[in-house]
C-alpha cells in the first residue's frame, strides 16, 4: 500500500504506517520543528511545506491511504 500524509506532526501515522509495510509517499507539514522531526525519521520520504501550496495532481491514483493529523489550532482554540 502506497501512503501519504497532510498535517502530519511528527510523523505518528507515517510511523504506523512504516510498521504494517506501507510505503510513505509524501508528508505536508509546516511546524519547523515537526519537519525536522519528519527529516530525521523519514529521510527518503518527500516533503512539501505549505497545504495552501502542495499540488497533489501528479499523485492522483498513486495513492492508496492518505490520512491527515489534527491541526494544533483548533485544538488550542476548543480548550
Amino acid at each position: 500500500m502506497k501512503h501519504a500524509s497532510l498535517f502530519t506532526g511528527i510523523g505518528g501515522c507515517d510511523l504506523a504506517a512504516e510498521w504494517i509495510g506501507w510505503k510513505n509517499i509524501f508528508q505536508v507539514e509546516n511546524n519547523k520543528f515537526c519537519q525536522k522531526k519528519l527529516l530525521k525519521n523519514f529521510p527518503n520520504v518527500t516533503k512539501y511545506k505549505d497545504i495552501k501550496e502542495f499540488n497533489g495532481t501528479k499523485y492522483a491514483g498513486k495513492i492508496d491511504v492518505l490520512t491527515g493529523g489534527l491541526i494544533l489550532a483548533v485544538i488550542l482554540c476548543c480548550q
